[in-house]
């Protein structure tokens, strides 16, 4: 950081004696708006990290948090994701188990008709018994 009284200011006292007051007036504020921009030049980077610090200071809690939930997100995603090809994987195995599935409806039609048929038997055999009790006493 610059500050005043500069190099130029200093050899401008010593050089005063020498000249015309109006162009020593002239020359001490050109001096001057010279200092105060070499000045500003000077601190503009201190000012620039300044506020970028004071945005990552800002936004950076709201950017780990974002990130936070998107990690959150692409866990949820690639649970889903095996989800659904575990699903798929299961409908083409049904759909090729269509002769197994074939094979036990015909196997469950025969039980039922087999079941019926001792059902059947099992009613004759207590009418068959009835009878003889009533012509047997």
């Amino acid at each position: 950081m610059l500050s005043s009284p500069s190099l130029l200011e200093s050899r401008l006292n010593f050089s005063s004696n020498r000249s015309d007051p109006d162009v020593e007036v002239k020359v001490r504020s050109s001096v001057r708006a010279i200092n105060d921009t070499v000045q500003a030049n000077a601190n503009e980077p201190s000012l620039a990290f300044y506020r970028i610090q004071e945005h990552v200071r800002k936004s950076l809690p709201t950017m780990i948090q974002k990130r936070i939930e998107l990690e959150n997100l692409h866990d949820r995603m690639t649970g889903l994701i095996f989800d659904i090809e575990y699903s798929v994987d299961a409908v083409k195995s049904i759909e090729k188990s269509d002769e197994h599935v074939n094979n036990i409806a015909t196997y469950l039609e025969k039980s039922i008709y087999i079941s019926k048929q001792i059902h059947s038997i099992k009613q004759q055999q207590i009418q068959q018994q009835l009878l003889e009790k009533k012509h047997g006493s």
